[in-house]
């Protein structure tokens, strides 16, 4: 008997071993009895039938407990156990009668043997067969009358018809011919139902056992009275625990067949020798009764016919169904060849060597090439040199045993010179022999790649200038510190544009997105092809210098910064860019994340001093913007709490010095530094973005007290670019009209001359203010982008001279050409900084209408105002205050 593959042997348990033992004891002895006659007591025979019932019992209980056997199993070998108990019992009621127990035992053993069969015949029966289909089933069932003919007429020959000899014909004799004939007939049929149909859930070999004990139980037990020297049926002893011992193997293969796990589904085949052994037997009677003209001749001539036209229906069958095959067969077949021919994927096959057997269609589509063209080549010369390398590993890990498989990417050369990247899964089926190759799969991901690439690239790169954005600069810096090995050199340079934002407010965000192209241009074609470049937001740029510090980095930025300083005509307009750095040295090991808030320090440092330029980070920096971050965080509070407080410089006419207005100048009471001009505080709140709520809180203030004003006096209050910008300026200036009663003509908003000219949300600000009514006053007239053009296009009420040109004994050409073109363009002339009579006399002359300055009056709070309004006039000098 043959151990199972992969599992534990057969004979590895101990209840086997002992059945296995016990048996051959059980039929030695019986043998030596059939020629020495009796060696112990009838009952002891049958104690020995019980030795053996006894383990396979237990193995039978393994099979019918184990929770990894199928149902349909548990069930078959529940059923054998309860079984094989009837049959014990069958063997103790004998002992009993062998002990003198009278002839009811004897009866009683003969009923529950009936019993015992049946019980063990009915699961055998309801076995499902294995087989699909209708043909098939029926071929199944032809096969087994096949058998069950043959094996009648056997049994009648050989066995029944003995109890006719001589022509008798008696009750008895017939009874023990249908006795005879049943019995063989059902072990006949049960063990080739098994073997022929089998059940996908029993063990293979285990199944022939179980047909095996079904066919000695049923014959023996058929021919158990008719043996010449046991007249009382004591051939049971022998054939009973030889039927046992055969379920206790079909038992142990079992359970060792399910140890194993993942069984293989057995694939059932078309036909089985058992018919045609069996029609050789019969034709075999049929020759020989021809030559030795022995009886039952019109029978044995009667199942020859039977068995032939079985035969041929079977045969008939078999042509039937192997012409449906060959259809299904040639219908899938030509199922395959077209999927494959109209694949969009790229099929191929190659031999051991890479050489191409078979390519599909489709690289028509997918590399531009015929297949034939593939024929008898190798697909590595195609292959990207990029990829030769670990697509030769993959296909020679593929190639190394049948079965392995891989999937890979890789690019190949289309018939137009570009390469196509294609996904491939590559199967060995060189133990196939209808293959007999190695099979590939390629299907085109190049659309999907590009898409990957892309995203890849924008997740890691600024989109405006292809430089490299935050999160890659930051992994490149933490590469640059680690991977380097300690003490290696690195610096990182933080850049700031320095007024960038009046470019946008002014120009527009399309220029301004034209000056970061050109800046980042610039800033990549100064460092090293082995440095970083990046664009972090807005205005802001990093470098990292790998393995280079000190001297060799002011170079460069010294380098960077002119560059940026050199004219470059943006959008029609030559343009400039001053640049502030802050520098860093580092060395590996050192915390990338210290490193970029330490550049950030000193690039505000930087910034602070106003020049451009770079800083070098040292150690005490921290503390000075540890103070910015507590001047705005105070500032924040200030404009929370109302620390701030609103003055007033008056705006007078010329030249009787009549108060018309005044400007509102913010200033901060701050707890413990007392008043604070704007010098002290206006930079904190640019740099935190505080301008926006301090603005608001002025505009609120200044319109709140001109409102208890005389109604011919106007406000003036100054508004950032920063403001500007927002695009509920308008409402905010609105609300605080609407607030405070006063009416919109007695607001001047005064705009630096770059806010003039700016685009996008400004210039709508800017329009929707002059809707509304307000005035709009240019500050600091002169000393930006002051053109005849401005003037013409600004929508503007009033031009005010900055002071740098107010008259001082000195030329006045400018100040004479600002009024002239005031009146030609019907604007308002203010000068600012007036100081001495004499400018007020030779303003007076140049035709300014309006003034202001420390001579008429210094700002002050809103209660001094008041008395000063009431006052004739501000230019008598004793009024300076």
């Amino acid at each position: 008997m043959p151990d199972t593959p992969g599992g534990p042997p057969i004979f590895a348990d101990r209840a086997f071993q002992a059945v296995t033992a016990l048996t051959i004891v059980d039929v030695a002895a019986f043998l030596v009895q059939e020629h020495t006659g009796p060696l112990w007591p009838a009952p002891v025979n049958w104690l020995l039938m019980i030795a053996v019932l006894v383990p396979t019992l237990l193995l039978c209980r393994r099979v019918q407990a184990d929770p990894a056997s199928a149902p349909v199993v548990r069930r078959y070998w529940r059923t054998v156990e309860i079984g094989i108990v009837l049959f014990a019992g069958v063997a103790g009621l004998r002992v009993l009668s062998g002990l003198g127990a009278g002839d009811w035992s004897l009866v009683a053993s003969v009923a529950l043997h009936v019993v015992g069969g049946a019980v063990l015949t009915w699961p055998l029966v309801g076995l499902p067969f294995s087989a699909r289909g209708r043909a098939r089933k029926v071929g199944v069932w032809l096969d087994l009358g096949t058998l069950s003919a043959a094996a009648g007429l056997m049994i009648w020959h050989f066995v029944a018809s003995a109890q006719f000899a001589g022509g008798r014909v008696t009750v008895a004799g017939v009874l023990s011919a249908i006795v005879i004939m049943g019995a063989g007939l059902n072990g006949v049929y049960l063990a080739a139902k098994v073997v022929l149909a089998g059940v996908d859930s029993f063990a293979r070999h285990g199944l022939y056992w179980i047909g095996a004990s079904a066919l000695i139980g049923g014959l023996g037990s058929a021919i158990n009275f008719l043996h010449p020297h046991q007249p009382h049926g004591d051939l049971l002893v022998l054939v009973l625990p030889v039927a046992a011992y055969a379920a206790a193997i079909g038992a142990r293969i079992q359970v060792v067949d399910t140890a194993i796990g993942d069984r293989r589904r057995r694939t059932p085949r078309g036909w089985s020798m058992m018919p045609y052994a069996a029609v050789a037997a019969v034709d075999t009677m049929v020759i020989y009764h021809n030559v030795r003209g022995t009886a039952n001749g019109i029978l044995i001539d009667a199942v020859a016919v039977t068995l032939t036209a079985i035969v041929v229906i079977r045969q008939l069958i078999a042509f039937r169904q192997n012409d449906a095959l060959l259809a299904r067969i040639g219908v899938q077949e030509k199922r395959f060849r077209l999927l494959v021919q109209n694949s969009t994927d790229m099929v191929t096959i190659a031999g051991p060597g890479g050489m191409l057997t078979y390519v599909s269609p489709a690289t028509r589509t997918i590399l531009g090439t015929h297949e034939d063209d593939l024929i008898g080549t190798g697909l590595v010369a195609r292959t990207h040199p990029d990829d030769r390398a670990a697509v030769t590993e993959r296909m020679a890990a593929v190639a190394a045993a049948p079965g392995n498989t891989a999937t890979y990417q890789m690019r190949l050369r289309h018939a137009d010179g570009t390469y196509r990247w294609l996904e491939v899964t590559s199967a060995n089926l060189t133990g196939e022999p209808s293959v007999d190759g190695i099979v590939s799969n390629a299907r085109d991901i190049t659309e999907t790649r590009e898409v990957q690439d892309r995203l890849s690239y924008e997740a890691s790169h600024d989109m405006l200038t292809g430089l490299a954005n935050r999160a890659l600069f930051g992994k490149r810096v933490a590469a640059a510190v680690t991977g380097d090995g300690p003490g290696t050199p690195v610096s990182v340079v933080l850049v700031d544009l320095d007024d960038f934002k009046t470019v946008n407010d002014t120009l527009g965000h399309a220029t301004g997105d034209a000056l970061l192209v050109h800046v980042a241009e610039r800033m990549r074609n100064s460092v090293r092809p082995t440095d970083t470049v990046a664009r972090l937001g807005g205005d802001e740029f990093a470098i990292l210098f790998d393995t280079a510090t000190g001297a060799d980095v002011d170079q460069v930025l010294t380098r960077i910064a002119a560059a940026l300083l050199e004219p470059a005509v943006i959008d029609g307009e030559p343009m400039t860019v001053r640049a502030s750095f802050g520098v860093v040295d580092g060395r590996g090991g050192d915390d990338p994340g210290d490193l970029l808030r330490q550049a950030d320090i000193a690039m505000y440092e930087a910034k602070e001093r106003g020049e451009g330029g770079y800083e070098r980070y040292r150690p005490g920096m921290e503390a000075r913007g540890a103070e910015r971050r507590r001047r705005a965080a105070a500032l924040h509070t200030a404009i929370l709490e109302n620390q701030l407080v609103t003055f007033f410089q008056p705006v007078v006419t010329l030249p009787d010095g009549r108060i018309t207005g005044a400007e509102a100048l913010v200033r901060w009471q701050h707890p413990t530094e007392g008043l604070l001009g704007p010098g002290a505080f206006i930079d904190t709140a640019e740099q935190s973005g505080l301008i926006v709520p301090l603005g608001t809180w002025v505009l609120r203030d200044a319109t709140r007290e001109a409102a208890t004003w005389p109604v011919e006096l106007t406000v003036s209050v100054n508004v950032s670019a920063r403001q500007l910008r927002e695009t509920g300026f308008p409402d905010v200036v609105a609300a605080a009209l609407r607030d405070s009663g006063l009416p919109a003509h007695r607001l001047t908003v005064e705009i630096t001359e770059s806010v003039a000219v700016g685009g996008g949300a400004t210039g709508e600000n800017l329009r929707l203010l002059r809707e509304m009514g307000v005035r709009l006053s240019l500050d600091d007239f002169g000393t930006g982008a002051s053109t005849l053009s401005l003037l013409a296009g600004a929508p503007v009420d009033q031009i005010k001279l900055d002071r740098s040109f107010v008259p001082d004994g000195g030329p006045d050409a400018i100040a004479d050409a600002v009024a002239q073109m005031a009146r030609a363009f019907g604007l308002q002339a203010v000068a600012e900084g007036v100081e001495t009579p004499e400018q007020v006399a030779r303003l007076t002359r140049l035709g300014y209408e309006r003034a202001q300055g420390f001579y008429f009056a210094r700002p002050m709070c809103a209660a001094d105002l008041h008395l000063r309004i009431g006052s004739p006039s501000t230019a008598d000098p004793a009024g300076i205050s």
